[in-house]
């Protein structure tokens, strides 16, 4: 059985690398253009910056120009 501060480094650990794929993701749609696929990726960095910011939890700088 995980101890809550386990629970919460691996939430922090699965926020972070879920804001960094978004990020990936987002860049890569950037690149290809693709309008839709940045306004998705957009939201998305947004929801998960909001809810890291609603428990305390630390994550990556967001992208300059990002609105998050």
């Amino acid at each position: 059985m995980e101890t809550p501060m386990e629970d919460v480094s691996q939430f922090a650990a699965g926020l972070s690398e879920r804001i960094l794929a978004a990020q990936r993701a987002f860049d890569e749609a950037e690149r290809e253009q693709d309008y839709y696929a940045m306004d998705v990726r957009s939201g998305e960095l947004k929801s998960l910056r909001r809810l890291a910011g609603e428990h305390g939890v630390n994550v990556p700088a967001a992208e300059p120009g990002d609105e998050a």
